[in-house]
């Protein structure tokens, strides 16, 4: 009985996922495209076939192709037209694209075009030489149907042969499109691996992302934040300031993230992977160019012109992955892991310094005190003040209550918000913002130093004027069991202390989370009366420790706890009396005008001070305590690096001692 030619899989079949990856195939089709052999981070190369078959041959955007990966001397090199023939080829899905891939038991066979003999006659004479041994031998049924298949089949959508040769020329000179985000060069066309650092926008026609490969660019947005404080809640200095974007940022700080505009097919892709804030992303041909600004620049994914349904995006595994994930991306991972290691050893270095200072000042208070050298000073400008003040009054014959003194206020302070060390005087914002100095020799000369910050505690009168998060459901953040990190070879040399670093993790879900803390801001401003419209603010931050003693509450699962947020809301209306009320009316109509606007582009980075700055809160003034403290931050200017190389002390502020008293609860003497 003579044999039976070979079944092949229709290409149209794979590439309308009929068939299952992992998969293995049998497949024939015409060559239009060859991609010669290139160097692996291997022992062997990589070339690309791409064919189409009868399935496909009336839809030039559908066709398939094969990765070979195998010694740069066992490599089929096909002709522009010519029948390739595959043996138990393997289905992948790769980068959000199905395509094929050799083993070692996956054979090759090629057959020159202009050879092929027309039926009854067969396509043996044409069959090119082998450049690997057969694992399946090819039957005369199999010369037969080459035959018949290549005589049958439309032959419009082959190139002409410059065409294929020219574009075989390219792939052999094509450099490297990997990059790192912090290589990246206006008007090149890149390849990236990065995190989804905030969730994506969509706009209907096309995604707004912000990725982040955790290296560093000069012409990135800086997320800086000035304005706000760190602390134990706050461990990576995902803050927010004056000068920032939007509150919802969670990414580095700092010009490590760069914003991409996407358009379809990646539109689709994104939705269909569900694509989201902590995803994992490979992006090929990114065009990198300034954007709208022209001060940062910015990345956009548009289609391939000639193959209109290629999707450039996809989602990476990290977790599933293992001995396979692709090195690039461990490397990624690695420095996300410093990154928190660095922002770790940051708040050690502050709890040092403040140990440090506590003893200091402990020391400090069995001995004399030394006159303030600034004290003077800052009577007699406060009696300066107060003396060309009255004088304007007298000259336009206004008569008005002389204003009291700063260590007095005759503020009507809110009873139900205590605070500790009532005994100690209050302080101003001014005090707290103050700039403090060093006096020292250099040589035989007087100078006095700046220094940073102090360690050091305030009592002040203030009044609530915005606060962060706006929604009071984001108040809390959850405390995850594992960490990415884990998934890396070298992840055992991480000490047990890394379990703090709860925040690096962004794959949340009910399993990994084993707890929440508080976490939120307060910008407060100076409530004593001192005769001027303009009044000293400070954003400070209310961590977990912090927030369990203002509220007398446990942190949890806010989003999906409306009577824990209707207790929270009915706390917070004590300490900032209608600012949630006017400051929610504020955002709907910001938001209303983002909407109107949406049409004409990318949506802008919002500044969140404009988000309150007609809030005008009827609450009253509540005495609180206020820590100062220094946290190290990048700095690129060595001039200003005075904690060490690429580092900046930075000044901090941060509440503690302070208690809401509702009427439900006791009051404490």
């Amino acid at each position: 009985m003579a044999p039976q030619a070979a079944s092949f899989t229709a290409i149209e079949q794979v590439l309308d996922g009929h068939v299952t990856s992992g998969t293995r195939i049998n497949v024939i089709g015409i060559v239009v495209d060859f991609r010669a052999p290139v160097p692996t981070r291997r022992e062997d190369y990589k070339a690309q076939i791409r064919f189409y078959d009868e399935s496909t041959q009336d839809d030039a955007s559908k066709s398939l192709t094969i990765n070979i990966f195998r010694k740069e001397d066992a490599m089929p090199r096909p002709s522009c037209g010519d029948v390739v023939v595959i043996f138990g080829a393997k289905v992948q899905s790769y980068q959000s694209e199905l395509s094929l891939m050799t083993n070692w038991s996956t054979d090759v066979y090629v057959f020159t075009a202009s050879s092929i003999l027309k039926p009854p006659q067969d396509a043996k004479g044409a069959l090119q030489a082998l450049v690997k041994t057969a694992s399946r031998p090819l039957t005369a049924a199999d010369f037969a149907h080459v035959s018949a298949f290549y005589h049958r089949i439309d032959k419009e959508r082959v190139p002409t042969a410059d065409e294929y040769y020219h574009n075989t020329a390219k792939s052999v000179h094509v450099k490297e499109k990997f990059s790192l985000l912090k290589d990246v060069a206006c008007d090149r066309f890149v390849d990236v691996i990065a995190e989804v650092v905030r969730e994506p926008y969509d706009m209907g026609d096309k995604f707004t992302l912000w990725i982040s490969d955790y290296t560093e660019h000069s012409n990135f947005y800086n997320f800086s934040m000035p304005g706000l404080v760190q602390s134990r809640s706050d461990p990576y200095n995902y803050t927010l300031g004056s000068n920032t974007a939007e509150d919802d940022w969670r990414g580095p700080y700092g010009k490590h993230s760069l914003q991409i505009t996407c358009w379809e097919p990646h539109v689709a892709a994104i939705r269909a992977n569900k694509i989201s804030f902590g995803s994992w992303i490979s992006i090929r041909n990114l065009q990198i160019k300034f954007g709208r600004n022209s001060s940062n620049l910015e990345g956009f994914l548009r289609g391939d012109q000639q193959y209109h349904n290629k999707i450039y995006i996809s989602v990476l595994t990290p977790r599933e992955d293992g001995d396979d994930m692709d090195p690039r991306l461990k490397d990624t991972i690695r420095r996300r892991r410093e990154y928190g290691r660095e922002k770790k050893k940051q708040l050690e270095s502050i709890d040092d310094a403040a140990r440090a200072g506590q003893k200091r000042r402990a020391a400090l208070q069995d001995r004399p005190k030394p006159p303030d050298p600034n004290a003077k000073s800052r009577r007699n400008e406060r009696r300066r003040a107060a003396r060309d003040a009255a004088a304007s009054e007298h000259s336009l014959d206004c008569k008005k209550p002389s204003t009291p003194e700063p260590d007095a206020p005759k503020t009507n302070l809110n009873s139900t918000i205590k605070c500790e060390n009532e005994k100690q005087p209050i302080s101003s914002v001014a005090e707290l913002l103050e700039q403090v100095y060093f006096e020292t020799l250099i040589g035989k000369e007087a100078v006095k130093l700046p220094l940073p910050f102090i360690n050091a505690n305030y009592r002040a009168c203030v009044r609530v004027k915005d606060y962060l998060p706006h929604n009071l459901n984001e108040f809390a953040f959850a405390k995850l069991e594992t960490k990415l990190e884990d998934c890396l070879s070298d992840a055992g040399d991480m000490s047990s202390d890394d379990d703090e670093d709860h925040n690096m993790d962004q794959f949340v879900d009910a399993k990994k989370i084993v707890g929440w803390e508080w976490r939120f801001y307060l910008l407060l401003e100076d409530a004593r009366d001192t005769g001027s419209d303009q009044k000293d603010k400070v954003w400070v931050t209310v961590d977990n420790h912090a927030a369990q003693c203002l509220l007398n509450m446990n942190a949890c699962d806010l989003k999906n706890s409306k009577s824990v947020v209707s207790s929270l809301r009915d706390k917070m209306f004590q300490l900032w009396g209608d600012l949630e009320e006017q400051k929610s009316k504020r955002l709907r109509r910001k938001e209303k005008a983002e909407k109107q606007a949406r049409a004409n582009g990318p949506p802008m980075d919002s500044d969140d001070e404009e988000a309150s700055a007609a809030v005008t809160p009827s609450n009253r003034p509540f005495a609180c305590c206020i820590k100062q403290y220094g946290v190290k931050i990048q700095e690129v200017d060595e001039a200003k690096a005075d904690a060490g190389k690429g580092r900046r002390w930075k000044r901090m502020y941060g509440l503690f001692g302070t208690q809401i008293f509702v009427p439900d609860t006791a009051k404490i003497e």
